[in-house]
């Protein structure tokens, strides 16, 4: 079972939490996780390097856990992708794999054609480490005051080869994706083996 760990909402450069407590609040849920059944633990949606090198040192340092990290990028206005912390895709690998992450890569804040270029960029930063992708239901929309993902299931289905040939080893769905989605994305791996 995998479970999952999220940013805290806290900047550590605005020291209004410690690395310590930060450590610490990181290690507490890692433990519980763990004794809850947990073999595997997502550290997901990050966007700062101290904060999810703290994280994945609390999940290695206190569990016999696997890590994953993942962080969410955005394309700038030069089409270069950056968390909101500034961390391009080849920062990222490089610091979670020093930190000791296992798995790295990207999730939410993209549709999935976009996760091709950032999948692309962690696969050429760290060829022989596997890359999970967890994208959108595409980029979301407001209709009617009601947030919409607008890729149907067979739009996010029919990007999976490029994806795949760009390094990606785990994919799956994060806002907007329904079972309908997965299912799609399952079909589609299955096609290409």
């Amino acid at each position: 079972m995998i479970a999952s760990i999220g940013p805290t909402g806290e900047i550590l450069i605005m020291e209004d939490i410690s690395e310590e407590e930060m450590y610490d609040a990181f290690t507490e849920q890692a433990v519980a996780l763990e004794t809850g059944g947990a073999d595997a633990i997502c550290i997901e949606t990050m966007s700062a390097l101290d904060e999810a090198e703290l994280a994945v040192k609390a999940v290695k340092d206190n569990t016999g856990c696997e890590v994953i990290c993942t962080f969410t990028f955005e394309r700038n206005m030069s089409g270069e992708y950056r968390t909101m912390m500034g961390v391009s895709p080849e920062q990222f690998a490089e610091a979670m794999l020093a930190a000791g992450a296992d798995i790295i890569g990207t999730n939410c804040g993209n549709g999935i054609e976009r996760m091709i270029d950032i999948v692309t960029a962690l696969h050429t930063a760290s060829p022989d480490t596997p890359i999970l992708v967890h994208a959108n239901a595409g980029l979301p929309k407001n209709v009617n005051g009601i947030d919409v993902f607008p890729e149907t299931p067979g739009q996010m289905a029919e990007k999976v080869p490029a994806l795949i040939e760009a390094g990606a080893n785990i994919i799956g769905g994060c806002c907007g994706t329904t079972p309908e989605h997965i299912n799609a994305i399952k079909r589609t791996i299955g096609e290409i083996k």
